[in-house]
Protein backbone atom coordinates (compact mmCIF):
# COMPACT_ATOMS: atom_id res chain seq x y z
CA UNK A 1 0.00 0.00 0.00
CA UNK A 2 1.77 3.52 -0.65
CA UNK A 3 2.02 5.95 1.61
CA UNK A 4 2.21 9.55 1.82
CA UNK A 5 4.70 12.31 3.04
CA UNK A 6 3.92 16.01 3.23
CA UNK A 7 6.83 18.99 2.86
CA UNK A 8 4.88 22.12 2.53
CA UNK A 9 7.18 24.40 3.36
CA UNK A 10 6.17 28.21 5.01
CA UNK A 11 8.85 30.18 2.60
CA UNK A 12 7.54 28.45 -0.52
CA UNK A 13 3.84 28.26 -0.10
CA UNK A 14 2.98 30.86 2.43
CA UNK A 15 0.79 30.95 5.91
CA UNK A 16 -0.47 28.47 7.84
CA UNK A 17 -4.21 28.66 5.82
CA UNK A 18 -2.32 28.02 2.41
CA UNK A 19 -0.42 25.56 3.63
CA UNK A 20 -2.97 23.39 5.07
CA UNK A 21 -5.16 23.95 1.76
CA UNK A 22 -2.50 22.51 0.16
CA UNK A 23 -1.94 19.66 2.40
CA UNK A 24 -5.64 18.78 2.52
CA UNK A 25 -6.06 18.98 -1.06
CA UNK A 26 -2.90 16.55 -1.59
CA UNK A 27 -4.09 14.44 0.88
CA UNK A 28 -7.60 14.24 -0.49
CA UNK A 29 -6.77 13.28 -4.02
CA UNK A 30 -3.87 10.36 -2.40
CA UNK A 31 -6.58 8.68 -0.47
CA UNK A 32 -8.91 8.38 -3.39
CA UNK A 33 -6.19 7.22 -5.84
CA UNK A 34 -4.40 4.62 -2.76
CA UNK A 35 -5.61 1.97 -4.39
CA UNK A 36 -4.78 2.64 -7.86
CA UNK A 37 -0.88 3.50 -6.96
CA UNK A 38 2.12 0.69 -6.27
CA UNK A 39 3.33 -0.03 -2.88
CA UNK A 40 5.74 3.11 -2.67
CA UNK A 41 6.47 5.69 0.13
CA UNK A 42 5.29 9.17 -1.89
CA UNK A 43 7.11 12.59 -0.38
CA UNK A 44 5.43 15.67 -2.04
CA UNK A 45 7.48 18.89 -1.59
CA UNK A 46 5.14 21.97 -2.99
CA UNK A 47 6.71 24.72 -5.58
CA UNK A 48 5.65 28.35 -5.37
CA UNK A 49 2.78 27.52 -8.10
CA UNK A 50 1.03 25.71 -5.48
CA UNK A 51 0.14 29.09 -3.84
CA UNK A 52 -2.30 30.68 -5.81
CA UNK A 53 -3.47 27.68 -7.74
CA UNK A 54 -6.81 27.01 -7.77
CA UNK A 55 -8.51 23.28 -6.41
CA UNK A 56 -8.89 22.08 -10.47
CA UNK A 57 -4.95 22.87 -11.06
CA UNK A 58 -3.89 21.08 -7.80
CA UNK A 59 -6.26 18.14 -8.98
CA UNK A 60 -4.93 18.10 -12.61
CA UNK A 61 -1.43 18.18 -11.23
CA UNK A 62 -1.57 15.78 -8.76
CA UNK A 63 -3.72 13.26 -11.23
CA UNK A 64 -0.53 13.75 -13.45
CA UNK A 65 1.86 12.50 -10.71
CA UNK A 66 -0.17 9.65 -10.04
CA UNK A 67 -0.30 8.59 -13.86
CA UNK A 68 3.84 9.01 -13.35
CA UNK A 69 3.98 7.25 -10.57
CA UNK A 70 2.21 4.31 -12.06
CA UNK A 71 3.93 4.83 -15.57
CA UNK A 72 7.50 4.16 -13.58
CA UNK A 73 6.05 1.50 -11.49
CA UNK A 74 5.19 -0.48 -14.53
CA UNK A 75 8.75 -0.02 -16.43
CA UNK A 76 10.37 -0.53 -13.32
CA UNK A 77 8.44 -4.05 -12.46
CA UNK A 78 8.52 -5.27 -16.40
CA UNK A 79 12.48 -5.01 -16.48
CA UNK A 80 14.18 -8.90 -15.84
Amino acid sequence: MARLGLAIAARTVGNAVSRNRVKRQVREQFRLQRDALPPVDIVISARQGARGAAAPELRAALQRLWKQINEAWAQRSSKP
